[in-house]
């Protein structure tokens, strides 16, 4: 591997133009110069081993010359300043960061399976910054995928999920540590399935879109049981419920439709209440957010309403938290919808209000 020095970088220029730029160029802007041609020459993806007589081996690539003085960057991404004369042999080597530009370069974006295997491979391979990168790939693709949210630091509390010391972690455990507003409501032995969530249910049509007298309303949710999203969504089916002259649609707000609710769901594990040690009941926690925003003349979402909504339930022991937590999402997504039902502008449309839910 060459080693450029100043000096010869700017022999190279030529000489037609020398004198033209020695006369009209001061001496920072000369050293800029330098600086610029010195780094083309410097491949930051290429990495070499640099023997040096101390005995030191350092694994990377020159990131900048000036003068004597080389720069190397190290694959854990250090910089390291040596003087020309300590570098006694230079290898050329592929290194594991080599590796890792191959490998991603290969990788389909939405690959989950080849971008943990990646990100572990960088993990085993000490590649900090790299496996960092992979596992933020892992939760676009995968925003509940656990492993890749306990390495970037993050902790599930509360059905979301939030970085580990922060101050929303924080806060989000001080509420929770605090008992219940409201009585704690007790999930009944039997339990059956919403109308909407029986086998073979069909949910009631939509108006037709060309018909008109009808204002046409996005739905976008955002919903937990757990850490796993529902398999049916029963909120569209809800809002239904509450006719008038609204055409309720799911979707997502594509910059372009009127009207547009958002509601997020979480039904999650609370704590484990116990008598003397016994284990008696698990407390369980159903909340909900509502919001609804309106395009005005300008073209812009405004915010006009919010509603929440926070419901805690109680279940035996012995009872499977699978079952009691969707227990828990029916109620609560019955709730929300009984909430929005009353909202003014859905009232004007000829909506009718939805009773607050007491049992499925």
């Amino acid at each position: 591997m060459r080693l450029f020095s100043a000096e010869q970088s700017v022999a190279e220029e030529g000489t037609a133009s020398r004198g033209l730029r020695s006369s009209r160029m001061s001496l920072p802007c000369v050293l800029l110069c330098q600086l610029i041609l010195l780094t083309a020459f410097t491949d930051p993806l290429h990495a070499d081993l640099f023997h040096l007589d101390d005995g030191r081996v350092l694994d990377g690539s020159i990131v900048r010359e000036i003068g004597d003085l080389v720069s190397i960057r190290t694959i854990d991404g250090s910089v390291v300043t040596v003087d020309r004369s300590q570098i006694r042999k230079t290898e050329l080597k592929a290194t594991p960061f080599d590796e890792y530009k191959r490998r991603a370069a290969e990788l389909k974006a939405e690959d989950l399976t080849g971008h943990v295997d990646l990100a572990r491979w960088c993990d085993g391979k000490k590649l900090k910054i790299e496996a960092l990168k992979e596992w933020k790939i892992v939760i676009r693709i995968d925003p509940d995928h656990e492993l890749a949210r306990s390495e970037l630091g993050y902790l599930w509390i509360g059905g979301d999920w939030y970085l580990a010391n922060s101050a929303e972690a924080k806060a989000r455990k001080a509420e929770l540590e605090k008992d219940p507003e409201t009585p704690v409501r007790e999930i009944p032995k039997e339990l059956r399935l919403p109308e909407w969530d029986q086998e073979g249910a069909k949910v009631p049509e939509l108006p037709p879109l060309p018909r008109t007298g009808y204002e046409r309303v996005v739905v976008v949710t955002d919903e937990k049981v757990g850490k796993s999203s529902p398999e049916h969504s029963g909120l569209t089916y809800h809002l239904r419920r509450m006719g008038g002259k609204l055409q309720f649609v799911p979707g997502v707000d594509d910059g372009k439709v009127p009207v547009v609710v958002k509601v997020k769901i979480r039904c999650y594990f609370v704590k484990l209440q116990t008598f003397y040690g016994a284990p008696i009941s698990n407390i369980f926690q159903g909340e909900g957010k509502a919001q609804f925003y309106e395009r005005n003349s300008e073209g812009k979402m405004v915010l006009r309403k919010t509603s929440m909504i926070r419901i805690p339930f109680s279940a035996s022991a012995a009872r499977p938290k699978e079952q009691a937590l969707q227990f828990t999402y029916y109620v609560t997504l019955e709730a929300v919808a009984a909430k929005l039902s009353r909202w003014a502008w859905f009232k004007k449309r000829g909506s009718t209000s939805l009773p607050m839910p007491e049992t499925l």
